[in-house]
């Protein structure tokens, strides 16, 4: 990730773009190439079919809105017809990387670890195949779902948080020039250690929350939670803005950017900590959650060692979302600057 981003990063600088940059747009990409490293093994935007697959996703995430709560399948109107079929050609995109992966398997990934290559090699415990062909086609859609839009919207909203509060930016920024000088990369440990950005890390995602809601099925028996009783089988969502903004959980000024609120090791801060479920919990802690993690951090370690981060226009940024394919993306995206902080030290990317 230190490397992708840091290719993306050094183009940001205040030089190159004066007019300033649209982070939303920009970020996309990478975050695709970046997920299609780690999961996949390959770049998508290098190969035909990765583009192919890139494409379909963004247009059935742009579309998903429009048709998800319709009570009948509105097969009468063409938009919709267009929408199944793009849908089925994704389907099919990522069936036909299984079979290329499956056809070199012996001679070119038979060591890779990637998720790829396990959807074809994980075994049951009588050393059947773990994954069907379908349920191999749907996890692999599932892993696109589950690692490009909400990373795409938690970066941005990061990077939103960044220019709107620049005493936190200038803190964060003198945690990662203590420990790590000039250096826009890190090894792991180092990564683990910085108390302010995974603070900064927390609060950014619960001051903006990547997505409306935590959806739970009460599957076990009827329970009475605050006067209120849920029957078995109700499906109860749960706002997670309405449950991330409660002084009863973190604390008397909730509603102020305030990342130090994770640090202390008191009971209020305790609470705090543990309320964050930003990432969901228990059985139901959400798969990419570590490598999610690791790649924010990442993306604002090379960012905040290399820039200064403002907005264009400060007094008519918003932040207010829209919920798109079950993600809170900017209904207005901002236009950022990025100046150069002194004495960067770039490594080749070579």
């Amino acid at each position: 990730s230190f490397r992708e981003f840091g290719d993306l990063h050094r183009t940001w600088s205040i030089e190159r773009r004066p007019d300033g940059l649209d982070v939303h747009f920009a970020v996309g990409p990478y975050i695709y190439d970046i997920m299609g490293q780690v999961l996949f093994g390959g770049s998508w935007t290098t190969s035909d079919i990765g583009q192919r697959i890139m494409a379909n996703h963004k247009y059935l995430i742009k579309w998903i809105n429009t048709w998800m709560f319709w009570p009948f399948p509105p097969y009468f109107l063409s938009k919709y017809r267009e929408f199944i079929a793009t849908k089925k050609e994704w389907r099919q995109l990522c069936e036909q990387l299984l079979e290329e992966r499956k056809a070199n398997m012996p001679a070119k990934w038979e060591k890779d670890d990637s998720a790829l290559t396990l959807l074809l090699t994980s075994k049951d415990e009588t050393g059947k195949p773990f994954f069907t062909r379908e349920l191999a086609i749907s996890t692999m859609c599932g892993f696109l779902n589950g690692a490009y839009d909400t990373t795409h919207a938690t970066l941005y909203w990061a990077t939103f948080n960044l220019a709107r509060y620049p005493h936190v930016q200038e803190k964060l920024r003198r945690e990662l020039q203590s420990a790590l000088g000039s250096r826009t990369e890190c090894s792991l440990d180092e990564l683990r250690s910085f108390e302010y950005l995974d603070a900064f890390m927390k609060e950014s995602m619960r001051f903006s929350p990547t997505v409306p809601v935590n959806q739970r099925v009460n599957y076990e028996e009827d329970i009475t939670i605050g006067g209120w009783t849920i029957p078995k089988g109700t499906n109860v969502n749960v706002p997670m803005r309405k449950t991330f903004q409660s002084p009863e959980y973190f604390g008397h000024d909730a509603l102020q950017f305030r990342p130090e609120r994770f640090l202390a090791d008191d009971p209020i801060h305790q609470t705090a900590r543990k309320m964050l479920t930003a990432f969901g919990g228990y059985t139901r802690l959400c798969i990419g959650e570590v490598f999610a993690k690791g790649e924010f951090k990442a993306y604002i370690i090379s960012l905040v060692q290399r820039y200064n981060i403002t907005f264009v226009n400060p007094d008519t940024v918003s932040s207010q979302a829209y919920v798109e394919a079950g993600v809170n993306q900017p209904k207005h995206k901002a236009l950022f600057r990025f100046a150069p902080v002194d004495s960067v030290e770039e490594v080749d990317a070579a």
